[in-house]
Protein backbone atom coordinates (compact mmCIF):
# COMPACT_ATOMS: atom_id res chain seq x y z
CA UNK A 1 0.00 0.00 0.00
CA UNK A 2 2.74 2.68 0.90
CA UNK A 3 3.98 1.70 -2.69
CA UNK A 4 1.21 2.80 -4.66
CA UNK A 5 0.35 5.79 -2.12
CA UNK A 6 3.96 7.28 -2.85
CA UNK A 7 3.05 6.69 -7.04
CA UNK A 8 0.17 8.91 -6.15
CA UNK A 9 2.23 11.55 -4.77
CA UNK A 10 4.89 11.03 -6.96
CA UNK A 11 2.57 11.17 -10.22
CA UNK A 12 0.69 14.38 -8.58
CA UNK A 13 -2.50 12.82 -8.42
CA UNK A 14 -5.25 15.23 -6.78
CA UNK A 15 -5.78 15.01 -3.30
CA UNK A 16 -9.86 14.41 -3.79
CA UNK A 17 -8.86 11.63 -6.60
CA UNK A 18 -6.72 9.74 -4.16
CA UNK A 19 -9.58 9.89 -1.62
CA UNK A 20 -11.68 8.48 -3.89
CA UNK A 21 -8.59 6.02 -5.04
CA UNK A 22 -8.70 5.40 -1.10
CA UNK A 23 -12.63 4.69 -1.04
CA UNK A 24 -12.31 2.00 -4.12
CA UNK A 25 -9.69 -0.08 -2.64
CA UNK A 26 -11.69 -0.62 0.26
CA UNK A 27 -14.54 -1.34 -0.70
CA UNK A 28 -13.29 -3.82 -3.15
CA UNK A 29 -11.14 -5.43 0.10
CA UNK A 30 -14.25 -5.92 2.06
CA UNK A 31 -15.87 -7.33 -0.52
CA UNK A 32 -12.97 -9.76 -1.68
CA UNK A 33 -12.58 -10.60 2.09
CA UNK A 34 -15.97 -11.26 2.62
CA UNK A 35 -15.98 -13.50 -0.58
CA UNK A 36 -12.93 -15.09 0.64
CA UNK A 37 -14.50 -16.28 3.77
CA UNK A 38 -17.63 -17.72 1.60
CA UNK A 39 -15.02 -19.92 -0.57
CA UNK A 40 -13.48 -17.43 -2.91
CA UNK A 41 -13.82 -18.02 -6.56
CA UNK A 42 -13.34 -20.95 -9.06
CA UNK A 43 -11.98 -17.94 -11.91
CA UNK A 44 -8.23 -18.21 -12.61
CA UNK A 45 -5.96 -15.86 -11.59
CA UNK A 46 -5.79 -12.38 -13.71
CA UNK A 47 -2.24 -13.57 -14.90
CA UNK A 48 -4.08 -16.21 -16.88
CA UNK A 49 -7.17 -13.93 -18.14
CA UNK A 50 -7.96 -12.49 -21.26
CA UNK A 51 -9.80 -9.29 -21.72
CA UNK A 52 -12.04 -9.27 -25.01
CA UNK A 53 -12.87 -5.68 -26.67
CA UNK A 54 -15.53 -5.12 -28.55
CA UNK A 55 -18.34 -2.50 -29.71
CA UNK A 56 -21.16 -1.96 -26.89
CA UNK A 57 -23.64 0.48 -26.22
CA UNK A 58 -23.69 4.10 -28.45
CA UNK A 59 -20.21 2.80 -29.92
CA UNK A 60 -18.53 2.78 -26.86
CA UNK A 61 -15.61 0.09 -26.25
CA UNK A 62 -16.52 -2.54 -23.51
CA UNK A 63 -14.11 -5.45 -21.81
CA UNK A 64 -15.35 -8.27 -20.65
CA UNK A 65 -13.29 -11.59 -19.92
CA UNK A 66 -12.68 -13.88 -23.16
CA UNK A 67 -13.94 -16.81 -22.04
CA UNK A 68 -13.43 -18.44 -25.73
CA UNK A 69 -9.61 -18.20 -24.61
CA UNK A 70 -9.54 -18.99 -21.25
CA UNK A 71 -10.57 -21.65 -18.96
CA UNK A 72 -13.26 -20.01 -16.15
CA UNK A 73 -14.12 -22.95 -14.08
CA UNK A 74 -10.98 -24.01 -12.82
CA UNK A 75 -12.58 -26.76 -10.93
CA UNK A 76 -11.05 -25.45 -8.09
CA UNK A 77 -11.74 -22.77 -5.52
CA UNK A 78 -8.93 -20.46 -4.81
CA UNK A 79 -8.86 -17.05 -2.76
CA UNK A 80 -9.34 -13.17 -4.11
CA UNK A 81 -6.05 -11.85 -4.21
CA UNK A 82 -6.63 -8.76 -1.78
CA UNK A 83 -2.83 -7.19 -2.50
CA UNK A 84 -3.51 -6.93 -6.04
CA UNK A 85 -6.80 -5.99 -5.64
CA UNK A 86 -6.44 -3.02 -3.49
CA UNK A 87 -2.94 -2.02 -5.64
CA UNK A 88 -5.45 -1.63 -7.99
CA UNK A 89 -7.89 0.02 -6.79
CA UNK A 90 -5.55 2.69 -5.47
CA UNK A 91 -3.91 3.22 -8.96
CA UNK A 92 -6.86 2.76 -11.02
CA UNK A 93 -7.88 6.79 -11.18
CA UNK A 94 -3.92 8.06 -10.76
CA UNK A 95 -4.15 9.69 -14.34
CA UNK A 96 -7.52 11.03 -13.62
CA UNK A 97 -7.01 14.34 -14.94
CA UNK A 98 -5.89 13.01 -18.30
CA UNK A 99 -7.27 12.18 -21.09
CA UNK A 100 -8.15 8.26 -21.45
CA UNK A 101 -6.98 8.03 -18.27
CA UNK A 102 -7.01 4.49 -17.65
CA UNK A 103 -4.45 4.02 -20.46
CA UNK A 104 -2.20 6.56 -18.66
CA UNK A 105 -2.69 4.96 -15.47
CA UNK A 106 -2.31 1.46 -17.09
CA UNK A 107 0.71 2.43 -18.85
CA UNK A 108 2.98 3.56 -16.06
CA UNK A 109 2.01 1.14 -13.87
CA UNK A 110 2.96 -1.42 -16.65
CA UNK A 111 6.62 0.40 -17.13
CA UNK A 112 6.75 0.27 -12.84
CA UNK A 113 6.31 -4.02 -13.56
CA UNK A 114 2.69 -3.81 -11.86
CA UNK A 115 1.42 -6.18 -14.95
CA UNK A 116 -1.72 -7.31 -13.61
CA UNK A 117 -2.66 -4.37 -12.03
CA UNK A 118 -1.90 -2.58 -15.68
CA UNK A 119 -4.68 -5.58 -17.05
CA UNK A 120 -7.16 -4.59 -14.55
CA UNK A 121 -6.61 -0.42 -14.61
CA UNK A 122 -6.59 -0.57 -18.59
CA UNK A 123 -10.46 -2.28 -18.87
CA UNK A 124 -12.38 -0.36 -15.57
CA UNK A 125 -14.17 2.09 -17.44
CA UNK A 126 -15.89 0.37 -19.68
CA UNK A 127 -15.69 -3.46 -18.06
CA UNK A 128 -18.47 -5.90 -18.03
CA UNK A 129 -19.08 -7.74 -14.49
CA UNK A 130 -19.14 -11.31 -14.81
CA UNK A 131 -22.48 -12.99 -15.21
CA UNK A 132 -22.21 -15.17 -11.83
CA UNK A 133 -20.37 -14.61 -8.01
CA UNK A 134 -18.62 -17.82 -8.05
CA UNK A 135 -16.74 -16.02 -10.61
CA UNK A 136 -15.87 -13.17 -10.09
CA UNK A 137 -12.20 -11.65 -10.46
CA UNK A 138 -10.01 -9.26 -9.26
CA UNK A 139 -11.03 -6.95 -11.90
CA UNK A 140 -14.46 -7.62 -10.69
CA UNK A 141 -14.13 -6.53 -7.44
CA UNK A 142 -12.62 -3.26 -8.27
CA UNK A 143 -14.88 -1.90 -10.68
CA UNK A 144 -18.06 -2.95 -8.31
CA UNK A 145 -15.77 -0.64 -5.96
CA UNK A 146 -15.60 2.17 -8.19
CA UNK A 147 -19.63 1.92 -9.00
CA UNK A 148 -20.23 1.75 -5.37
CA UNK A 149 -18.25 4.58 -4.42
CA UNK A 150 -19.25 7.97 -4.54
CA UNK A 151 -16.59 10.48 -4.23
CA UNK A 152 -14.37 9.26 -1.84
CA UNK A 153 -17.20 7.10 0.25
CA UNK A 154 -18.99 4.40 -0.01
CA UNK A 155 -22.49 5.30 -1.48
CA UNK A 156 -24.53 2.05 -2.84
CA UNK A 157 -25.37 1.32 -6.23
CA UNK A 158 -28.50 3.70 -6.18
CA UNK A 159 -26.99 6.93 -4.97
CA UNK A 160 -23.48 6.29 -7.09
CA UNK A 161 -25.77 5.76 -10.40
CA UNK A 162 -28.15 8.26 -9.80
CA UNK A 163 -25.10 10.83 -9.54
CA UNK A 164 -23.43 9.79 -12.75
CA UNK A 165 -26.85 9.98 -14.68
CA UNK A 166 -27.29 13.22 -12.92
CA UNK A 167 -23.72 14.32 -14.45
CA UNK A 168 -24.37 13.03 -17.87
CA UNK A 169 -27.11 15.41 -17.91
CA UNK A 170 -25.66 18.28 -17.09
CA UNK A 171 -23.00 17.37 -19.44
CA UNK A 172 -25.29 17.60 -22.09
CA UNK A 173 -26.43 14.06 -22.51
CA UNK A 174 -29.45 13.11 -21.62
CA UNK A 175 -29.48 10.05 -23.72
CA UNK A 176 -26.90 8.09 -21.17
CA UNK A 177 -29.45 8.07 -18.32
CA UNK A 178 -31.16 4.39 -20.17
CA UNK A 179 -28.08 2.89 -20.85
CA UNK A 180 -26.85 3.73 -17.10
CA UNK A 181 -30.26 2.52 -15.72
CA UNK A 182 -29.85 -0.81 -17.40
CA UNK A 183 -26.28 -1.18 -16.31
CA UNK A 184 -27.47 -0.04 -12.36
CA UNK A 185 -30.22 -3.14 -13.12
CA UNK A 186 -27.70 -5.83 -14.27
CA UNK A 187 -25.10 -5.02 -11.61
CA UNK A 188 -28.17 -4.91 -8.79
CA UNK A 189 -28.45 -8.90 -10.05
CA UNK A 190 -24.96 -9.50 -9.11
CA UNK A 191 -24.92 -7.74 -5.58
CA UNK A 192 -27.46 -9.93 -4.49
CA UNK A 193 -25.49 -13.38 -5.76
CA UNK A 194 -22.85 -11.73 -3.79
CA UNK A 195 -25.09 -10.96 -0.25
CA UNK A 196 -26.48 -14.58 -0.72
CA UNK A 197 -22.69 -15.93 -0.55
CA UNK A 198 -21.76 -13.69 2.02
CA UNK A 199 -25.04 -13.84 3.96
CA UNK A 200 -25.63 -10.31 4.56
CA UNK A 201 -26.15 -7.13 2.61
CA UNK A 202 -22.84 -5.31 0.83
CA UNK A 203 -23.85 -1.84 3.73
CA UNK A 204 -23.36 -4.24 6.78
CA UNK A 205 -19.18 -5.14 5.79
CA UNK A 206 -18.71 -1.21 5.10
CA UNK A 207 -17.44 1.37 7.45
CA UNK A 208 -19.55 4.09 6.72
CA UNK A 209 -22.87 2.63 5.45
CA UNK A 210 -25.56 4.46 7.50
CA UNK A 211 -23.44 7.98 6.68
CA UNK A 212 -26.35 10.32 5.28
CA UNK A 213 -24.15 12.43 3.21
Amino acid sequence: MERCLRYLEDYGTPAHVVGHCKAVADTACRIGRALNEAGGTMAPPISEITFRTYEGDNGHMRHKIDQTRTVMDTGQARLFDLALTQAAGLLHDMARVEDRHWDAAADFCRDEGLYEESKIIRVHMQYEFTADAWHLTEADLVCLGDRLVLEDYYAGIDKRMDYIIAKAERQGHPEAGPVILKKKEETKVLLKQIEDRIGCSLDEIMPNAEDDR
